[in-house]
């Protein structure tokens, strides 16, 4: 059965720990059957101007909402035992392990598809496979940048590339794209540089001539 979770999050700052809002779109026996969303307060409370005119959402409308980890037991109910699909879906899985990481939360190993990767494959005539180019193409209406809305039209994305490949479930999509489901990694800790001790070595004095 074609059984899985899309997932989509807009964050506060350029920072993958700065999760402000994230939709779920639910999707059971080939059918969108259910889409929630919730607003989160960031950790540490900052936003910039660049995201809030990409998104629209405002510090005053997530001032006094939850954090990730405080919505993470509803969320996870969601989440549990599912394949994950988002679009450019490294991005979402880095938003999701490092802003619960953040609040001293160690995400599961979901496995997770990309349906940017997957429309790149399916449909390689197109020049571009951006989201909102991708929903055009399917006669798709949907505002986006609004995380509910764009974890919708993700799924609808997965569901056009399964019925354009006659596949049943994600894992058979993928295997006949020769493509490996991805799992979310614990984060690596980047290994601090050593700076090598130069040693200067003093010239000799020019000889008199």
């Amino acid at each position: 059965m074609m059984n899985f979770i899309a997932i989509d999050f807009e964050t506060a700052t350029s920072k993958s720990c700065s999760a402000c809002s994230i939709g779920l779109a639910v999707v059971e026996n080939f059918q969108i059957v259910d889409s929630v969303s919730w607003l989160i307060r960031p950790e540490p409370f900052e936003f910039q101007p660049w995201n809030i005119k990409i998104h629209g959402i405002k510090p005053a409308d997530v001032a006094d909402v939850p954090l990730l980890s405080e919505l993470w037991p509803e969320i996870y109910l969601y989440l549990q035992d599912n394949i994950l699909v988002a679009h450019a879906a490294a991005f979402d899985m880095s938003v999701l392990r490092d802003t619960l990481n953040l609040q001293g939360i160690n995400p599961p190993p979901f496995r997770y598809a990309c349906s940017l990767t997957t429309a790149r494959n399916v449909w390689p005539e197109l020049d571009r496979h951006r989201l909102n180019l991708m929903a055009e193409h399917l006669d798709l209406r949907f505002h986006h940048h609004d995380a509910a809305e764009d974890a919708y039209a993700s799924a609808h994305i997965m569901l056009s590339a399964a019925e354009k490949m006659e596949c049943d479930t994600i894992e058979e999509l993928y295997q006949k794209l020769d493509k490996p489901l991805s799992v979310i990694q614990p984060r690596q800790e980047k290994k601090k540089r050593k700076r090598r001790r130069q040693v200067h070595k003093s010239k000799p004095a020019d000889s008199a001539l």
